[in-house]
């Protein structure tokens, strides 16, 4: 299969002195030349990678396969975690949530007096937020099906909330993509819109994303774990903005602090650290980390497959993923090209 190098791959090669310069900023090189050059012969062995974009100091590199384009539309899986958090966000700065603290009776107060009673008044929004509910685990990193039935038939809502405990809530952390959901159906509780449309006005048209596709479950709630469509430049645009704290071509879309807040290390997770241990873990909905060499922190959007969205403040650099793969194997050797490939052409 033939591939389409880069679309900016003519700017990007204006220099070959072996860097790529940023116009007006020649003293600040964004891209070295024989590792990008490297970093696309890799990309044209790995079969499964539709797109890599990468954005540093206003140069950007674009990859796609043959067939597949900046308007190719693809479900970017659990990257529809972190995009709920910024939601998330957003509600708390407009006034429709008090706090993370609020425990999940404040929200679905009808279950109140059901079997998980006393789940509810100790499971917050912060123990969906980080992954640590407490709650017995309903999904793992590779089985969504068992959850997928679930989400698209009645009575998700109080199959999630008759859980019982298995441990205490904010003890430890446990993936669990039923929890995701019931964050998105606490969020549509307090809003005075529908969810997507609140996404679309509060999130997606700021950032000129105007054809994002978010499918919803049996109850009418867009699927807080996963099923966000999105292209790749629209990931890039979510990442650049998390890079600028939640600013957007001038407007704070993301309340700064929510920005900070979220991508700050709240728990550690289950995956061994491959760098200083207090880098690597998880924030709200954001996965932490640090780069080879000079560990540099990093964090984050990463959906099953190899959907990533990868932001490292120091390098000011954005790389956006996507893959046509369903396995734990390729997202992990995508996140590899990333992090030891991709990123060292920022340097």
């Amino acid at each position: 299969m033939a591939d389409i190098p880069c679309t900016t791959r003519r700017a990007a090669l204006a220099s070959l002195a072996g860097t790529f310069l940023v116009p007006g900023v020649r003293s600040q090189p964004a891209w070295n030349t024989e590792r990008i050059q490297a970093l696309e012969a890799q990309l044209r062995a790995a079969p499964y990678v539709r797109a890599l974009l990468m954005e540093r100091r206003g140069a950007t590199f674009d990859y796609y396969k043959q067939g597949f384009s900046g308007s190719s539309r693809m479900n970017v899986a659990s990257v529809t975690k972190s995009v709920v958090s910024l939601l998330v966000g957003i509600a708390m700065e407009r006034g429709a949530i008090a706090s993370v603290e609020e425990p999940l009776a404040a929200f679905f107060p009808e279950h109140a007096q059901g079997p998980g009673a006393a789940a509810m008044q100790r499971v917050t929004l912060r123990h969906l937020l980080i992954m640590s509910s407490g709650f017995g685990r309903a999904t793992t990193y590779d089985d969504y099906i068992d959850l997928s039935r679930r989400l698209y038939a009645p009575g998700f809502l109080a199959y999630a909330l008759a859980r019982p405990l298995a441990y205490e809530p904010g003890s430890r952390f446990q993936y669990d993509s039923t929890d995701t959901h019931l964050l998105a159906l606490a969020l549509a509780r307090r809003l005075k819109v529908p969810l997507m449309e609140f996404a679309q006005e509060a999130l997606f048209r700021p950032l000129g994303i105007d054809g994002a596709e978010w499918p919803a479950g049996h109850d009418g709630v867009p699927i807080g774990a996963a099923e966000l469509r999105l292209t790749a430049p629209e990931m890039l645009r979510i990442g650049q903005m998390m890079r600028a704290g939640g600013s957007w071509q001038g407007r704070q879309v993301v309340p700064a602090a929510f920005v900070r807040e979220a991508t700050a290390r709240k728990i550690a997770t289950d995956i061994p650290p491959r760098g200083r241990p207090e880098l690597w873990g998880y924030g709200y909905l954001w996965w932490l980390s640090s780069i080879p060499g000079d560990e540099s922190p990093a964090y984050n959007a990463s959906g099953f497959g190899g959907q990533f969205i990868y932001i490292v403040p120091a390098l000011e650099v954005v790389v956006v993923t996507l893959t046509d793969a369903i396995s734990r194997a390729v997202a992990i050797q995508t996140a590899t090209i990333i992090r030891e490939t991709a990123l060292s052409a920022a340097r």
